[in-house]
């Protein structure tokens, strides 16, 4: 069974901004995919053991520059 976890998130203006933040999120050995999205602003992470905590994930979204709302 494979967890997850949908974050909304502030800060995405374009797809360049997507392509930044799935990579940044998939560079974690710890996330199997990310999925963002403009509309709505969010950010899909399916894990690839067990899952980050929520504190977690939202320091890599703001290591990459965007926030969660």
């Amino acid at each position: 069974m494979s967890h997850s976890l949908t974050l909304p998130i502030t800060g995405l203006k374009c797809d360049g901004c997507i392509r930044s933040l799935t990579r940044a999120l998939e560079a974690s050995p710890a996330i199997e995919t990310a999925t963002v999205t403009l509309d709505p602003p969010q950010a899909h992470i399916i894990f690839a053991g067990p899952a980050l905590s929520k504190e977690d994930c939202a320091l890599l979204i703001q290591r990459a520059g965007f926030e969660t709302a």
